[in-house]
Formats: structure tokens, sequence, C-alpha cells
């Protein structure tokens, strides 16, 4: 009778460790993967900065202390070993979201969204007077989405723009949205020197988020 009675209590314990184990390992595996997925970007980003940084032997020298025509086409031109080798002339940090990159020329073949964080075509250089810098770059999960996480910028973030052997230090005064047309409004205060970023929208494939910083 004892041994009966014993069975069904065995049988609870066996239920209950399973489910435990099951509860466990869905409660982990989310985080887990999310974890694995951030590292694989950052690899990837990594190995696709080494590549960019091989032949650039100026790149650790950058000293720090109204409508938009996008053009996202891809340079069809080929370097003779396939690998992209320039000089940046600048650099764009945000703190906040610890982002840190480097920009070229106006006139680099390699100042194109498919390579770089890229200056627009109608953009001022950040040492003219009450002139607007405006940068844009992919947003996602490729390992050129260089402004993926713009979006978690607030009213008031700082950013800083070295160019020039000098820094300009902007703060976020402005967000909007704006329907992909090929074309962007750019809403600012002409009496002041603007930062202007320009990415797609957050888990929106039909919108452009553009932000808009002034100097401070």
């Amino acid at each position: 009778m004892l041994k009966r009675k014993n069975k069904p209590k065995s049988q609870l314990f066996i239920v209950g460790f399973l489910c435990l184990i099951i509860g466990l390992l869905v409660f982990f595996s989310t985080p887990l993967k999310k974890l694995r997925e951030e590292v694989f970007e950052n690899m990837r980003l990594a190995i696709f900065q080494m590549q960019i940084n091989e032949d650039n032997t100026t790149i650790n020298n950058i000293q720090t202390e109204n409508l938009i025509v996008i053009d996202g086409e891809t340079d069809s031109s080929n370097n003779a070993n396939n690998s992209p080798s320039y000089t940046y002339i600048g650099q764009l940090s945000i703190p906040s979201i610890n982002f840190k990159r480097g920009f070229v020329s106006k006139d680099s073949k390699y100042n194109n969204i498919n390579y770089n964080v890229t200056i627009a075509k109608e953009a001022d250089y950040p040492d003219v007077k009450n002139g607007n810098f405006i940068l844009m770059a992919h947003s996602g999960n490729a390992y050129i989405s260089f402004f993926d996480n713009l979006y978690k910028l607030e009213i008031g973030a700082k950013a800083t723009v070295s160019y020039e052997a000098k820094t300009y230090t902007y703060q976020l005064v402005k967000t909007y949205n704006q329907p992909k047309t090929g074309k962007i409004a750019i809403y600012r205060d002409y009496t002041k020197k603007t930062l202007t970023l320009i990415t797609c929208t957050h888990n929106d494939d039909y919108n452009q988020t553009i932000y808009i910083f002034e100097e401070i």
C-alpha cells in the first residue's frame, strides 16, 4: 500500500521539476538570444571597420577638444583590392547612446550611406556661420546601420562634431517624422548653427525621422 501512495507523489515531483526547467528555459531564452545577436552584430561592425581602416594612415589624427534630396545609390566603381580606403575629415559623437564615428568629405566617393555616415550634398560644413551640417545614415540591423539607436535620444541630448581641429557642441531641440518620398523638409532656426541627423524611423518602413540639434 505504501508503494502505491508514493508513486503519485514521485510522478508529481517529476512533472513539477520538468515544468520548472521549461519555465527557466523560456524565461532566459529571449535575453540570451538578444545578447547573442548584439554580440554578433558588434563583431560584424568591428570587422567592417577594420576593413575600412586597413590602409587609412590618418584615421587617428582627428583632433577633438529647405528641401534635402536623399541620394542612396550605391557607388558601382571598384577599388583595386575591393576594400574601401579613405581618410575621415571629422567625427560625430553622441555620448548618451555611446555613438562615435568619423565622416569623409562631401566629394569622396565613400560619402555614401552604403559605406558611411554621409554628409548631404546640401549641407554646410560645421565651421559655416549659422550653417546646417546634415548627416544621414541607415538604421536597422545591417552592419551599415550606424544611426540605429538615434530613436533612443531625448530632447536635450548632446552631440559633438570634430572638424578642422575644432569641436562643435550641439543640443537636440526637436525631432519629427516625414514620409519616405526621396525629399525631406528641414525645419530649423536659420539664425543658429545647426546639426541635422536623418535616418529611417524606428520600426517603421514608410517614414524617416529628422533630429534637429542647435549649437550651444
